[in-house]
């Protein structure tokens, strides 16, 4: 009987800590599934602009997924264009400036229109 309670009350705070907390329109959120920072804006109808946070661990490769995938999420179908910001580097960058600090990937999403 305890062990059943035990398991229970685990299961609840689980699924509690599983929830999405509503953030603002363009609040910074963390994904925790792809360890990356993020702001996300509604502009208007099927319009978004998505920001993914530059850290020094992180690499490009990750954040440029996480981008496409977000996009997918929002949209929930494929069609969608991505216009590209700011944040894309060179597969040089590192070499030629080791020590320059990245911008974050920013760019718009328009849905598809339904």
């Amino acid at each position: 009987m305890m062990k059943n309670s035990i398991c229970l009350l685990l299961a609840i705070l689980l699924t509690a800590c599983a929830n999405n907390i509503n953030t603002p329109n363009g609040g910074s959120q963390w994904d925790f599934d792809h360890q990356v920072q993020f702001k996300q804006t509604d502009l208007k109808d099927g319009k978004y602009h998505l920001q993914v946070i530059t850290k020094q661990s992180t690499e490009f490769s990750k954040l440029a997924t996480f981008l496409m995938r977000q996009s997918l999420q929002l949209c929930k179908s494929y069609g969608f264009k991505i216009e590209v910001l700011e944040g894309v580097e060179r597969f040089d960058d590192k070499l030629s400036f080791p020590n320059m600090i990245m911008p974050s990937l920013s760019a718009n999403i328009e849905c598809p229109a339904p």
